[in-house]
């Protein structure tokens, strides 16, 4: 092979590689997930915050029509049965703003933030475009959240 071919192949895989994400140092976590709360994981030991989205503390309360509930409680039930003991595939996105890296994590192809948005049980970031779309769609349905109305938890009475 004429070396110029071969050095003209290396520099396009190379550009291919750098358009497509696949650059080396990319980073990427993938493992069991253990779920922590409505929008923290640990994958492979790595505590992850679960990108552009906001799921009520396990301690907030919400009011329905069938009276009060722990939707933090409903929220974090949520995650765990999308995303608890089963194989993720975590893309990193940045610093989250509780410390721990953000990131968007997959179950094969699902999205889990899309999933939690879908179902209600989460709301999109301030400054997230990405599930807008999803989060008007569980809006209108009044699913989840959108059922109800949350209440901060009174942390005057917290120990």
């Amino acid at each position: 092979m004429d070396k110029r071919v071969s050095y003209g192949f290396g520099a396009a895989l190379a550009v291919f590689a750098m358009l497509t994400g696949f650059a080396a140092g990319a980073e990427e976590v993938s493992g069991r997930g253990i779920v922590r709360s409505g929008s923290e994981i640990t994958v492979d030991g790595t505590a992850l915050q679960l990108y552009g989205i906001v799921a009520p503390a396990p301690a907030d309360r919400c009011d329905s029509a069938e009276g009060e509930f722990q939707c933090g409680v409903v929220a974090w039930a949520e995650l765990i049965r999308l995303a608890d003991g089963r194989v993720l595939s975590c893309d990193i996105e940045g610093k989250g703003t509780k410390g721990a890296l953000a990131a968007t994590c997959y179950v094969g192809e699902a999205d889990v933030s899309e999933a939690l948005i879908r179902s209600g049980w989460a709301e999109v970031a301030a400054n997230v475009d990405r599930y807008r779309a999803d989060q008007e769609d569980a809006r209108r349905s009044r699913r989840g959240l959108w059922a109800s109305r949350v209440r901060a938890p009174d942390r005057r009475q917290a120990p």
